[in-house]
């Protein structure tokens, strides 16, 4: 459990996600995600993606957990 300071941020208020929690959801600047609230408690999630035809949950699990572990080779490799 982590207790986050809530800032504002134009004219709305913000939280920032600790780094570790954040990688764990495979969540990082730029994605979307989700905000919920209910029964007094506020809940956020990663934007489900699309499932793409013929591709299996599985293999999608697989392509990401290869994407957060190697982010910093495949960042280098877009920008050549």
């Amino acid at each position: 459990m982590f207790i986050q300071k809530v800032y504002k941020n134009g004219n709305s208020i913000a939280v920032t996600v600790p780094k570790q929690f954040a990688r764990d959801l495979g969540i990082r600047d730029g994605s979307e995600i989700v905000v919920t609230k209910e029964k007094g408690k506020i809940t956020i999630s990663p934007k489900r993606k699309k499932r793409v035809s013929g591709v299996t949950p599985k293999f999608m699990e697989m392509v990401d957990t290869f994407a957060r572990e190697h982010e910093d080779v495949l960042r280098g490799l877009a920008k050549r």
